[in-house]
């Protein structure tokens, strides 16, 4: 009892204790047994929101780098497979699939007690080449596609709990895309785009159905086909649930019309999903680049407005937030865009950037 009452005294003596003019007092709160009380540790953004936060994944990665897996696990609710969910990933022959990525991460998704967001059912840029081959006319091609979905969606029923059915159908400015697969083989392509809908809600009537695209919020026309799309659909009884914007956006992007542009997208009524959310900041693609603490301060605001902007969504059009990807040692923008690139929120090293403060100071 003597002891523990000299060293309580020694360190009051030691925390009370003048400091010269210039210098500040500081207080440390003690416990009981004169050990030092830790502030409360800051939440993680699983922990803080009230939706789902989701990452790109890439099986690989999970197997082979423990701090990659510890990242999602510790901060992420949802994953998303970075590309082997794909059609071109799966669809091996006209009667053969490859399940084994998509089930390792279903199954690591239902291991950790974390949800799993398929990506994607159709998309012009993953027909596989054998399919492609074929040359197929509507007919066959519809009735093949709608075998797909029936099989892969069948197959995770219950265990994937949305999907992008469709996947960026129309070009900047608002046309349709002018790609060589569905848009030349189909008199009406929305149509056809619809039925894949339908095929999907069949196979699994309780997965989120989403539409999913690039720069809907920053380009009026896109959004606005979009929206026209949506309208029909719902006239014509097509089960959709969702829209997904991918959010490849920068540090420069215009907040202004990003919000305007969200605030129009989010009158669908829809469930809203930031699907594929990433920042730049080597916005010139400049050689001579380099990310200091200036650039991680404009990258964190950047990703604090969009959560901000999210949250201010009705509650119930609220999905989830994804980033692609986990880290700036692994992003598919060092290839695309620049070698010079750090759009993520932990870093190389798996370190919190200010960018992940930014998007937790962004959360309700």
């Amino acid at each position: 009892m003597i002891k523990k009452q000299y060293i309580l005294g020694l360190l009051t003596a030691l925390l009370f204790v003048s400091c010269s003019n210039d210098e500040k007092t500081v207080f440390i709160n003690v416990d009981d047994n004169g050990s030092p009380v830790n502030p409360t540790p800051t939440q993680t953004l699983k922990e803080k929101a009230k939706f789902k936060i989701g990452a790109a994944v890439k099986m690989k990665d999970l197997q082979n780098e423990a701090n990659f897996k510890n990242a999602v696990l510790k901060h992420y609710s949802q994953i998303t497979a970075e590309y082997e969910m794909k059609m071109a990933s799966i669809w091996t022959s006209a009667t053969a699939y490859n399940y084994t990525a998509g089930d390792y991460l279903a199954a690591f998704a239902k291991d950790n007690n974390m949800e799993i967001h398929g990506h994607t059912l159709v998309w012009y840029d993953s027909f596989p080449e054998w399919f492609n081959n074929a040359k197929y006319d509507s007919i066959a091609f519809e009735a093949k596609v709608k075998v797909y979905i029936t099989d892969v969606v069948g197959h995770y029923k219950g265990k994937v709990k949305s999907w992008d059915v469709v996947n960026e159908v129309f070009a900047d400015g608002g046309a349709l895309r002018n790609e060589a697969v569905i848009n030349p083989l189909f008199k009406d392509p929305i149509g056809f785009y619809g039925r894949c809908f339908k095929y999907a809600k069949a196979a699994d009537p309780d997965a989120k159905l989403f539409y999913n695209d690039y720069s809907v919020v920053i380009d009026a026309g896109k959004r606005a086909a979009i929206k026209k799309m949506v309208t029909r659909f719902k006239a014509n009884g097509v089960p959709i649930d969702g829209v997904g914007d991918q959010f490849h956006y920068g540090t420069d992007t215009n907040r202004q019309t990003m919000k305007t542009g969200f605030t129009d997208l989010a009158s669908t009524g829809l469930l809203i999903h930031i699907s594929e959310l990433d920042i730049k900041v080597n916005t010139g693609k400049s050689d001579s680049y380099v990310f200091n603490d200036a650039e991680a301060q404009k990258q964190s605001e950047t990703y604090k407005f969009i959560t901000t902007m999210y949250e201010e969504l009705p509650q119930n059009q609220k999905f989830a937030i994804s980033t692609w990807g986990v880290t700036d040692k692994y992003t598919w923008l060092t290839s695309f865009w620049h070698s010079k690139e750090y759009p993520l929120l932990l870093d190389a090293d798996y370190n919190k950037k200010p960018a992940y403060q930014g998007f937790l100071d962004g959360l309700k």
